[in-house]
């Protein structure tokens, strides 16, 4: 797996975001085994997610066991930007590669939400996925008046 591969991967998941091709984002995820789950703290919900049904639930909403997800998806997003802190960097154990950042999402009236995120990929079945996935709104301090 190369550096270029992942920014390959980010692309496509920001595509997906954009498309609201909710089938195409869980496949870049590695819903794994028990043994290794996914990692998934999206940053609008308060539950951590362990498979693809929770991750489902954050993505298109609906689901009656995560009634406060309302579907990220349906936020209309237009545009999706990664801007790593130091671009992809492979992992100590030489298996995959964490990125770290902010990405900025643009809905249709062009007003941008920006967003922390941290992830980790690795190489499964020749796919690059996503195994842990968390991110939070940007914290931005008080203007002193």
């Amino acid at each position: 797996m190369t550096k270029a591969e992942v920014v390959a991967a980010q692309r496509a998941w920001a595509r997906c975001v954009t498309e609201q091709d909710v089938e195409g984002l869980l496949a870049l995820y590695d819903f794994g085994d028990p043994d290794e789950p996914l990692l998934f703290k999206p940053t609008l919900a308060d539950v951590i997610r362990l498979d693809r049904e929770g991750a489902r639930a954050y993505f298109v909403g609906g689901n009656p066991d995560y009634p406060q997800d309302s579907g990220f998806l349906k936020r209309g997003w237009k545009k999706v930007e990664f801007q790593s802190a130091v671009g992809p960097i492979l992992k100590t154990d030489g298996l995959g590669y964490k990125d770290m950042g902010h990405y900025t999402f643009v809905d249709g009236d062009g007003n941008a939400t920006r967003e922390d995120y941290t992830f980790a990929d690795h190489r499964l079945d020749g796919h690059v996925l996503i195994s842990l996935h968390h991110s939070s709104l940007t914290w931005f301090p008080p203007v002193d008046e």
